[in-house]
């Protein structure tokens, strides 16, 4: 607990210096937003179908001890995600590079700059971008027929990636609801002393930031350098950015 204030006291400071870089989103576009809510509200009854859908195979024999098992699986399938993301984004392409510069670059640079930035973000802020991205898996499952396991994976994964930006925010919150804390005390979502090390080591691990259960086995076989090797060696344009 003591190293957890310790990080947010840190971050404190650094959003006392750059605040005045963090506020874009008082100005974001209106029709952005709109579409956003739009998203979010078409993943939320996807995965009310979706939800049904399990809740119906329910009745098959050993139907729940399925679900249990795909839970977990879409648990990590969005960690791994979220590593992905967050790493492709922090080591790639600018704030000014067309189309992906401003929706996708920006929000992970600002959030070096200021980490504390995305604890001022909004609901739709938090995840708009997400619902973008899950929306045509979703309609995609939701239109297929796939067994059990895969669509308790889907549907905890989506929920997962769904609320990624929530788990990041609150590791960097300083105050958190009772129920948050338990879950971070238990490495169910992002713990904040966790996700210091991204800060401290110059961004350049612990990408994870779902849950942080892939960090260890990711970071340690060196995943993300060798494709940033790889990518950077066929031309795609390494961030300037520190």
């Amino acid at each position: 607990m003591l190293e957890n204030r310790r990080y947010v006291s840190d971050a404190l400071a650094t959003d006392r210096s750059s605040r005045r870089l963090s506020e874009h989103g008082a100005t974001r576009p209106r029709a952005l937003a709109c579409a956003e809510a739009a998203a979010i509200v078409a993943c939320a009854l996807l995965l009310v179908v979706l939800a049904g859908r399990l809740g119906r195979a329910l009745v098959e024999p050993r139907a729940l001890a399925l679900v249990l098992a795909g839970i977990p699986l879409g648990w990590l399938a969005a960690d791994l995600l979220s590593g992905i993301v967050h790493w492709f984004c922090d080591r790639f392409f600018e704030e000014t590079s067309p189309v992906i510069g401003r929706v996708l670059i920006a929000p992970f640079r600002e959030h070096h700059r200021d980490p504390l930035a995305m604890t001022r973000h909004g609901f739709l802020e938090l995840t708009g971008n997400s619902c973008f991205g899950l929306l045509p898996v979703l309609l995609a499952v939701a239109a297929g027929r796939g067994g059990i396991v895969a669509d308790a994976a889907i549907v905890a994964g989506a929920v997962a990636v769904g609320a990624t930006n929530f788990f990041h925010k609150w590791a960097h919150a300083g105050d958190v609801p009772p129920a948050v804390a338990w879950l971070q005390a238990r490495r169910l979502i992002l713990p904040p002393a966790h996700h210091a090390d991204h800060h401290r080591e110059d961004h350049a691990g612990r990408y994870c930031v779902t849950a942080g259960w892939l960090n260890g086995l990711v970071d340690g076989l060196g995943v993300f350098r060798r494709l940033e090797r790889w990518l950077t060696g066929v031309g795609l344009p390494a961030t300037s950015a520190p």
